[in-house]
């Protein structure tokens, strides 16, 4: 059994993008927690479980400058307003603003 890694409530803007072949989903949210292998957003959309998903959570001046942190993963849950992603890749980008 995978030990689970240690979360932290962080409540941040976040947009995402689901790709799809019918077209896609984007929308916006605010994360619920974090994990070194996985992230809580708050959803507008169903996203389906399986689906990969792209999200951009502002970071906000909090590290020194505003940052964003990309995140590539897939969705591995979907309820009650909320989507857990698995986190694939990340990358922290100074944001343009």
């Amino acid at each position: 059994m995978t030990e689970r890694s240690p979360r932290y409530e962080i409540s941040k803007p976040v947009e995402y993008h689901v790709r799809s072949t019918g077209g896609g989903i984007q929308g916006a949210g605010r994360t619920v927690n974090i994990s070194r292998r996985g992230v809580l957003f708050e959803s507008q959309h169903e996203i389906g479980v399986g689906k990969r998903i792209e999200l951009v959570v502002d970071m906000g001046d909090e590290m020194g400058a505003p940052t964003q942190l990309h995140i590539q993963g897939v969705a591995v849950r979907n309820q009650d307003g909320a989507v857990a992603v698995a986190i694939k890749k990340y990358k922290l980008k100074a944001s343009n603003n």
